[in-house]
């Protein structure tokens, strides 16, 4: 991989609002990159995105945001949504009237409690692996992680370091 010296990375950022504001504001840059980092993506992608997804999850708490709850509309395994059901002592037919449309929950998440999931050791895979950068393949998912970075902190700064550290010519 070949890195720009020297590398400047940009500050943490946790407030929601500055992260959406800089979201919007860098909405045609983070096009850019994608469509740069389509072509030139370093072989070991998927393993430097790991990387900066731990090094985020390190030091962004979670728990003291859950944006990803609050704003998403999840669609559910099937297996899962008779867990979470069973869990919230409903039926399957009962959580889908009163908490799904279209097939996925109504934001806020009917499991959230405050900023908590009260079904949080047996939440379902698609909360586990959000905001989704440690999945293989992460050139082909671009979409979802620009959707993603200006819904989570984590993902935000894994993208803003991401464009830091490659050679990327905008930079």
């Amino acid at each position: 991989m070949k890195l720009q010296k020297p590398v400047t990375v940009p500050k943490i950022e946790i407030y929601l609002s500055r992260i959406q504001q800089l979201s919007q504001e860098r909405d045609d840059e983070d096009w850019e990159f994608r469509s740069w980092l389509k072509q030139y993506a370093p072989d070991d992608i998927d393993g430097l995105v790991k990387t900066w997804s731990q090094k985020y999850f390190a030091l962004i708490d979670c728990t003291q945001c859950a944006n990803c709850c609050r704003s998403l509309h999840i669609e559910f395994e099937e297996s899962e949504l008779h867990s979470i059901a069973k869990t919230l002592g409903q039926s399957i037919e009962a959580f889908e009237k009163q908490c799904m449309s279209e097939g996925k929950a109504n934001p806020p998440c009917p499991m959230l409690n405050g900023k908590l999931c009260s079904i949080y050791e047996n939440r379902p895979e698609v909360c586990r692996s959000f905001p989704h950068l440690e999945q293989p393949e992460f050139t082909s998912r671009l979409i979802g992680v620009i959707d993603n970075v200006a819904i989570c902190p984590i993902a935000f700064n894994a993208f803003e370091e991401l464009k830091a550290k490659l050679a990327w010519p905008h930079a």
